[in-house]
């Protein structure tokens, strides 16, 4: 008899994603940014070596630094400073925050999306966008007339239509 299967972990504890990337989360209306200051500021007291490596393994590469101190614990990676100042970081979380109150991490909201996503890489909407960019933009043909420009061009490389503008240049390479 074949071993049981193991059972996939449920994501449904106090900290999981599916309570806390939703719309109603209380998270949306909490000082993220402050948050994130708290924790780096007490690296050193709140985190164990474990937490601390963890932590980092979460980071992108370029931030992943095991540096350790005189006792031999883990160093962060990430300045206060840096958090404190960086306007990425600052946009960042006010980006995170608009997207869980819009509800893009919801499961629901991620599954349409994909979706769409798989719909319109099989050309369901071809038709439709062919249809918006014409009404929006016009139709739009190229023939021998639309080659020829009828204005000189905003950094003076050619003036007047595109015939003369490449008589002008072999001209020009000539002499």
């Amino acid at each position: 008899m074949p071993p049981a299967a193991k059972q996939p972990k449920r994501n449904t504890g106090p900290w999981s994603s599916l309570r806390i990337l939703n719309s109603t989360s209380p998270i949306i209306s909490k000082d993220i940014h402050a948050f994130l200051v708290a924790c780096i500021s007490g690296w050193d007291e709140n985190y164990t070596q474990d937490e601390k490596r963890s932590i980092i393994d979460s980071l992108p590469p370029q931030y992943r630094k095991y540096d350790v101190d005189s006792n031999g614990s883990l160093i962060c990676p990430i300045s206060i400073d840096f958090v404190l100042d960086d306007s990425y970081i600052r946009a960042a979380i006010a980006k995170f925050t608009k997207n869980m109150t819009e509800g893009f991490y919801e499961k629901i909201w991620q599954t349409r999306a994909k979706k769409a996503m798989q719909e319109r890489r099989d050309g369901k909407f071809d038709e439709y966008l062919q249809g918006y960019t014409e009404e929006i933009f016009g139709t739009y043909e190229i023939t021998a007339d639309t080659v020829q420009a009828e204005a000189d061009s905003s950094d003076g490389e050619w003036r007047g239509n595109a015939t003369k503008s490449k008589q002008r240049r072999k001209g020009h390479q000539d002499t």
